[in-house]
Formats: structure tokens, C-alpha cells, sequence
């Protein structure tokens, strides 16, 4: 792939990129947005992400600025002030559109938010079917202890521990 020629190309490329990635991994259509934050909507990258989306690809690095001017960019487009994302390509590396690599960031507390809503609790709490099948197969278990040759209460509790672990 040839270099870009200008600065703007070189951005046009990256938001491009920015915006097949976001349709790649499933969140729906993306597009650059014409004019590239010039016009009425205020993101490079029009898209159903609740982020404000602007996107840099340049040689110099101004973090705070860019930051400033996405969450000014956010407020200006009708998006909450702390609903921006800042994605950045790294100038040292390729600039081949695949190639490139890009980081994002967002306000720490938008971060937060987004790991708390896909969690899911390391330990479910058990329901009430399932509390009264752990406690049958404890006192299966005990019976199995007091007469382990009894095949009948074996395959018993052989069952209700697979129905177990299938819920859990």
C-alpha cells in the first residue's frame, strides 16, 4: 500500500480503518463522518457507539489537547461531556491500514462503566432449585459414606451432580 501523500489522507485513512474495525467486531455500520468533524455531527466516525469517536493519526503527539477537544467535541454534539473516545495511531508504527496500531481512550469513570455492565459475578448466587439439590446431594453423600455399596443411592447422586454442574 502506498503512503499517504497529505496529512488529511493520512487521517481519512485512519478513521476509514477506525470505522471497518468497529463493523468487523460486530457493533453495526460505522462510517467516516464527511468532513471529519467539520460539520454538523462533531465525530470522525458516525457509528451507534454511545462515544463521541475522534480519531488522530499524526506524527506529533498532543494528548491533552486532543483530549480538550474531544470532550469539547462530545458537548458541542449533543453527547454527554464524558461519552468521547480518543483513538490514537501510533506514529511509529505501520501505517498500512490493517497494520496499524491503534489505542483508545475514554474518561476513567466511562471505563468503569463499560467493565461493570459485561461482568458477571465470579460466583453465581444460587437459587432456591439449586440450594435444594446441593443440600439433597450432601445428604446423598452421607448415606453413600454409611453404606458404599449401594449402587442405587451412587447413580442418584451421580445424577443430580451432573444437573448441578450443568446450572452452575
Amino acid at each position: 500500500m502506498s503512503k499517504p501523500r497529505t496529512r488529511i489522507e493520512k487521517g481519512k485513512r485512519a478513521e476509514k480503518e477506525v470505522a471497518r474495525r468497529i463493523e468487523k467486531s460486530g457493533l453495526g455500520k460505522a462510517r467516516r463522518e464527511a468532513g471529519s468533524g467539520n460539520g454538523k455531527m462533531k465525530a470522525d466516525i458516525s457509528c451507534n457507539l454511545p462515544f463521541l469517536i475522534e480519531v488522530k493519526n499524526q506524527k506529533t503527539i498532543k494528548y491533552i489537547d486532543w483530549i480538550e477537544q474531544s470532550k469539547k467535541q462530545a458537548e458541542i454534539g449533543n453527547f454527554d461531556g464524558n461519552k468521547w473516545c480518543l483513538i490514537v495511531v501510533n506514529p511509529k508504527g505501520v501505517q498500512d491500514p490493517e497494520r496499524m496500531e491503534m489505542y483508545a481512550t475514554i474518561e476513567l469513570d466511562e471505563f468503569l462503566s463499560l467493565l461493570k455492565k459485561n461482568s458477571e459475578p465470579k460466583i453465581k448466587e444460587p437459587d432456591r432449585e439449586l440450594k435444594w439439590k446441593l443440600e439433597k446431594l450432601k445428604d446423598y453423600c452421607r448415606f453413600i459414606e454409611k453404606n458404599p455399596a449401594d449402587i442405587y443411592w451412587a447413580k442418584r447422586t451421580k445424577l443430580l451432580t451432573s444437573q448441578i454442574i450443568k446450572e452452575l
